[in-house]
């Protein structure tokens, strides 16, 4: 008698042929007519086939067909973990419609499934039917708040495994202002809030939470809220709302966030105690050592800084960050060795600039120009990034600037520019090299290609302002140019020095004696002094000039610009 079954290769690649097939056309395979199942022995033999074939597309990473299979599977199961399968695949394939169907099919064959409840609740979030979601969500909070309690928290579980945050903050905001309002709910408003960047609802819903709760629900509310002022950027606030629980608090996490806040808030050197206390705490805590370390750092305390840094250089992950700022130690305690030597160890982190910089500033301080401009080469012939190039390049032309030797400044930026035509770092350097050159044509070319890609740059707009005034007659031109850049940064007192200086050069010494006062408040340095004293002289005030000057160049008495105002003032 023949056999009645085919070789097993042959069934193989028939069931391969039969699924290739599948995905071709435009009617998705779960919309196929049911009258297709007649091409099967069975509908069990139609399920079966649909389930291979749907795991064999799921093990290939293709979840759309996966799910399309499963779905086509589920119409005709009565097991409701294939329709559970479905949903899943659907829901992965991001397939809104699909995964509808087959939760529908789920709530069928098992109307009481907390699960698909879940599911249901997350499709009709994806599906932005915000009051539909939140029906759901009440329907699962009430569920498994019966069978283990915490319902609500169970929900806010579900709702942060969504990635798309925004849906599931919008679905929490419907729900607690249809549903439920407590604290707790207020709390969790406000979380989400704040991960979406809703920083005046979690402002209101910590401060709603704050009102009516528990001790330690005010305390949680006062948190949010101060991160709330944070992301409005009133920092001042956020500061004065944290201060008030997290001052005297012993709890190290609430310190730690009151720490920060006083960072974001420029006030490190109030920081500085309260992570030098959590330090004491968590000595193992590369975060506080990486944050206790900067600190003392940046407020130049070297020998508080130093065993901490080495203590960071153990840990892999921040070793190479750490030689940049033991660099910065060996600097500051006057070790320009050991700073050369540690610097090299920062070259491919992510302070590699700054090493560069710093080695190239070295080799010129302690060996010479030709020995930085050595190195700079070899690192320039060693590399292959075009990115690295142009700092090697631009960092070549600064030490050139920097010894006053313009012309070859020029030329090191120039080859920078050859690999990279439109870097407007290097094409502002080029400017202010070629200035000093008094090629003001091309500063003025360089300064007008990066306002065309920077339209905005307010310290481009001000160097070509100023360039205008003081090398040309172009006086309204200028003052155009340094009005926006005062949009831009209307406190900054270079800028305000600008506006002074071009006023005068206009003929308006008295507008300009006000922008100058202003701009000397702020930063009392010796260009601005200059132009202070030789303004304020014009304008017949010669002992409040002569003052200015004495008092500054006490401080700088070799500055040539106040010697200049000296040589001028004596003239008058």
């Amino acid at each position: 008698m023949p056999s009645s079954r085919l070789p097993r290769r042959f069934v193989s690649l028939g069931l391969a042929l039969l699924i290739g097939g599948c995905t071709l056309g435009n009617t998705p395979f779960a919309d196929q007519p049911v009258s297709n199942v007649a091409t099967f022995s069975s509908p069990l033999s139609y399920q079966v086939y649909n389930i291979l074939a749907g795991e064999m597309f799921a093990k290939q990473g293709n979840v759309a067909q996966a799910a399309l299979h499963y779905v086509a599977a589920a119409q005709q199961a009565t097991d409701p973990a294939i329709a559970q399968r479905a949903v899943e695949l659907a829901m992965s394939a991001k397939d809104t419609p699909l995964a509808g169907r087959a939760l529908e099919r789920w709530m069928t064959l098992s109307p009481d499934s907390t699960e698909a409840l879940q599911y249901q609740a997350l499709a009709n979030l994806r599906a932005e039917k915000y009051a539909e979601a939140v029906k759901d969500l009440v329907r699962v909070r009430d569920t498994a708040e019966k069978k283990a309690g915490h319902g609500f928290a169970f929900i806010v579980s579900l709702l942060a495994l969504e990635p798309d945050a925004k849906k599931s903050y919008e679905t929490l905001k419907r729900y607690v202002e249809s549903v439920d309002s407590s604290p707790q709910a207020q709390l969790a408003l406000a979380s989400f809030a704040l991960k979406t960047e809703q920083f005046e609802v979690a402002l209101q819903a910590s401060q709603a939470a704050k009102k009516q709760g528990s001790a330690a629900e005010k305390v949680q509310g006062t948190r949010l809220a101060a991160k709330a002022l944070a992301g409005l950027e009133k920092l001042a606030e956020a500061v004065q709302e944290m201060e008030a629980i997290a001052k005297d608090s012993q709890d190290a996490e609430l310190k730690l966030d009151y720490a920060r806040l006083l960072i974001l808030a420029d006030r490190r050197v109030e920081a500085l105690p309260i992570y030098q206390q959590l330090y004491a705490t968590f000595p193992n805590s590369v975060d506080i050592l990486y944050t206790l370390s900067l600190l003392h750092l940046e407020q130049k305390s070297f020998t508080a800084a130093e065993p901490l840094i080495a203590k960071l250089l153990s840990v892999p992950e921040r070793a190479v960050d750490a030689s940049y700022f033991m660099g910065q130690i060996h600097e500051g305690l006057q070790r320009p060795k050991q700073a050369l030597e540690v610097y090299q160890q920062a070259l491919g982190g992510q302070y590699s600039r700054e090493a560069t910089l710093r080695i190239a500033d070295l080799l010129v301080e302690t060996a010479s120009l030709a020995r930085a401009r050595d190195w700079l080469a070899a690192q320039l012939k060693a590399t292959s990034e075009n990115e690295r190039k142009v700092l090697l390049l631009q960092l070549d032309g600064q030490i050139l600037h920097d010894q006053e030797k313009y012309a070859e400044a020029v030329e090191s930026f120039s080859k920078a520019l050859a690999v990279t035509a439109d870097d407007p770092d290097v094409l502002y350097s080029r400017a202010l090299s070629a200035e000093k050159l008094g090629d003001f044509g091309k500063a003025e070319a360089d300064l007008r290609a990066v306002l065309k890609l920077q339209p905005n740059n307010a310290t481009v707009l001000n160097a070509l302002g100023y360039m205008l005034a003081v090398n040309t007659q172009r006086y309204a031109e200028a003052s155009e140019l340094i009005t926006k850049a005062l949009t831009g940064r209307p406190d900054d007192p270079a800028i305000m020095d600008s506006m002074g200086w071009v006023l005068f050069l206009s003929g308006k010494p008295q507008e300009a004696e006000t922008w100058l006062r202003k701009a000397y408040t702020l930063l009392p340095d010796p260009e601005v002094a200059s132009h202070l004293i030789e303004v304020l002289a014009a304008r017949g005030n010669k002992t409040e000039a002569q003052g200015i000057l004495d008092a500054m160049l006490s401080k700088f008495p070799a500055d040539s610009l106040l010697l200049n105002a000296k040589a001028k003032l004596v003239s008058l």
